[in-house]
């Protein structure tokens, strides 16, 4: 039965988990597609928070999730998740909206890099952005600021969170650009992707349309 999208807490705490992988030639599809064409083709749910943001221009992400649950400017996990994420996937946090402390910056970014992880997707706040863009380390967060991170603890690997708003379950598919992030539920994943390439290939059609008018109005 397909999941609702209209009902993201029934999800987190109701859906079964999904053992299905995320190929790579469905990761290499959805790479080619704006979030937003994505997201409308799930009837324009599972979009976070708008202010949930890249951090650096050009910052983009399809990968699955790996979820983590800190307290609020705590980083330990993420620390952690560097031993235990497999490379590919992309650091999902419930960092619980705190922006008073950065739960990750430039060396923590430069070592998920080297760990082969695919970014950072943060509800919180992270630091040394013009680092993050050097390195390369695609990063979507909340918010920005110099203040450091406590490393205390405790915190959950792997469980359903919410993050900006929208449920995300371990290995469900997050698609980020430059317009935000969106959550598609792995099991869907091929669904969505067959969904969305036809919105986009009608949406080019579309621009095909609109700019012959516009040549056929200029010659007259």
């Amino acid at each position: 039965m397909p999941l609702d999208y209209r009902a993201p807490w029934w999800r987190c705490h109701h859906a079964p988990m999904d053992d299905s992988a995320l190929d790579d030639d469905l990761l290499a599809r959805y790479r080619t597609l704006p979030a937003a064409n994505v997201g409308d083709a799930m009837e324009r749910f599972g979009a976070m928070d708008s202010v949930i943001r890249p951090m650096y221009p050009g910052a983009r992400i399809a990968a699955p999730a790996y979820t983590i649950l800190t307290r609020a400017g705590d980083n330990k996990a993420i620390h952690d998740a560097l031993a235990l994420a497999p490379p590919g996937q992309v650091l999902v946090v419930n960092g619980f909206g705190d922006t008073t402390r950065a739960l990750i910056g430039e060396l923590l970014a430069g070592r998920a890099k080297a760990a082969g992880l695919a970014g950072f997707v943060i509800d919180g706040a992270v630091r040394d952005v013009a680092e993050l863009e050097a390195i390369g380390m695609a990063t979507f967060a909340r918010a920005t600021t110099p203040a450091g991170p406590y490393k205390f603890g405790p915190a959950r690997h792997q469980v359903p969170i919410a993050c900006g708003g929208v449920c995300v379950l371990p290995g469900d598919l997050i698609v980020a650009d430059a317009d935000g992030v969106v959550v598609v539920p792995r099991a869907e994943a091929r669904d969505v992707l067959v969904a969305a390439e036809a919105i986009a290939t009608s949406e080019v059609e579309m621009k095909a349309q609109i700019a012959s008018s516009s040549h056929n109005l200029a010659e007259r």
